[in-house]
């Protein structure tokens, strides 16, 4: 009898402990939140030349939820893994350091992209804290890793992720800006001390319907840009990286590739409505719209400059204006093969043989105003990020093309400076080769 009763008490004890502890597990489940594998990202069917067309940024977005369907595309173009084993975006200098946070309502993740997970890190809703810019259901913070990149080449690195946030945001449906909140970006959150913040970007769906319409420029030197048979989607997964150069670009294949660098939009956007408000857009975003960086192409044939449209001291007004902007052209500034001089400057002799190389050029003096003023080198990790941008629509374009290219580092920059006759205020930033 007595081992009987001990016996029920060992079973009574038993059963407690295991109602604690399951309460326990409960307690931290509805506290603490796992990891979230993600739906394979879907297919773009838009080509990608119609998604720089319609690139723009978004600053009024609905309440209505962003999908895991459309959140999982958005990261897996941005910093993501294709079928090869190989990154959407191809590395600068080597490495990666970009890490993505995700801000949702119920926590903040970071974006694993080996497994397509969002991987927990904090619970609470951050979003308004950090992004509080503009009011979306998604903010994605932008850092890098400090460990691993300096702050320029880790801009280099997200200006690459910010157009095909840019470009798949507005595929889907969805719209986002980059927001410039450096140094404070992210900051809120109690990210690590080698994590560092660059842009926060709120994703959701535009609060203003897109409406384009489709008016190319009515005079142009270069040969119309044609959209081609290639969507987003492939343009992504199929783009190859390449150190063998060789062949020769066609007319079409130059104008096509530098327009994607920098040039401006065939449609007209009308998507708020306003009457009268008629604007282009640029293939590539800029900070404050200054665009301060310029195009400079090398050849076999000499150097030339690339202009998205004559100089117009009145252009800020006109600009809606139907005709305008108008002529695009190269305008040649040497004459000769400077190929060998600047491969030799570079990080890859090899794209001496490149035919077709182009360096995007900071210049200062068009970085900032009086009163918002972005020049000098503590901003310099801006302009990496639009001469990153410009460098990534050209190896995207250069696939649809069927050509492949690369991003080098210029390494002697008194040597190419002296070669596209640059003065003290403009720097070459990067260098962007194409092959075929």
């Amino acid at each position: 009898m007595r081992k009987n009763k001990i016996f029920k008490k060992l079973l009574i004890l038993a059963a407690v402990l295991l109602l604690v502890n399951m309460s326990l597990l409960s307690v931290v489940g509805t506290s603490t939140k796992s990891d979230y594998p993600l739906p394979p990202p879907l297919e773009i069917d838009m080509t990608l030349e119609e998604s720089m067309m319609r690139r723009m940024s978004i600053r009024e977005f609905t309440d209505d939820p962003v999908s895991d369907e459309e959140l999982g595309t958005v990261l897996w173009a941005a910093h993501g893994i294709r079928d090869d084993d190989t990154y959407t975006i191809p590395s600068i200098n080597g490495v990666y350091a970009a890490i993505i946070y995700i801000l949702l309502e119920d926590a903040a993740y970071t974006y694993d992209p080996l497994n397509h997970t969002l991987v927990h890190y904090k619970d609470g809703d951050w979003r308004d804290t950090v992004g509080w810019q503009y009011e979306a259901p998604v903010q994605l913070g932008l850092c890098w890793n400090t460990d691993i990149a300096d702050i320029n080449h880790a801009g280099a690195e997200i200006g690459q992720m910010v157009q095909n946030i840019y470009f798949t945001a507005n595929s889907l449906d969805l719209g986002t800006v980059a927001c410039g909140q450096y140094p404070g970006a992210i900051g809120p959150l109690g990210i690590p001390d080698n994590h560092d913040g660059f842009l926060v970007m709120p994703l959701g769906h535009p609060a203003h319907p897109y409406n384009f319409k489709y008016r190319p420029m009515l005079l142009s030197l270069l040969p119309k840009v044609q959209c081609s048979e290639m969507t987003l989607t492939d343009a992504i997964i199929q783009r190859e990286e390449t150190n063998t150069f060789s062949g020769e670009l066609t007319r079409q294949q130059e104008s096509q590739l530098i327009w994607a660098a920098y040039g401006y939009s065939y449609y007209f956007d009308r998507s708020e409505n306003e009457i009268g408000r008629l604007d282009r857009h640029r293939t590539i975003p800029s900070a404050h719209g200054y665009y301060p960086n310029d195009m400079y192409i090398v050849k076999e044939s000499g150097i030339y400059r690339y202009f998205p449209t004559f100089y117009n001291p009145l252009y800020g007004l006109l600009k809606n204006c139907f005709f305008l902007p108008i002529t695009p052209f190269m305008l040649r500034i040497a004459i000769g093969d400077y190929r060998s001089e600047i491969a030799e400057a570079s990080s890859n002799p090899d794209i001496e043989s490149s035919p077709f190389i182009v360096i995007p050029v900071l210049d200062e003096k068009k970085s900032g105003r009086d009163f918002d003023d972005l020049s000098g080198e503590q901003w310099r990790w801006l302009w990496y990020h639009d001469a990153s941008a410009s460098s990534y629509n050209i190896l995207l374009e250069a696939t649809a093309q069927g050509l492949s290219g690369n991003i080098v580092i210029p390494e002697d920059i008194e040597t190419i400076s002296s070669a596209l006759k640059l003065n003290e205020d403009q720097i070459p930033l990067l260098m962007v080769t194409v092959s075929n």
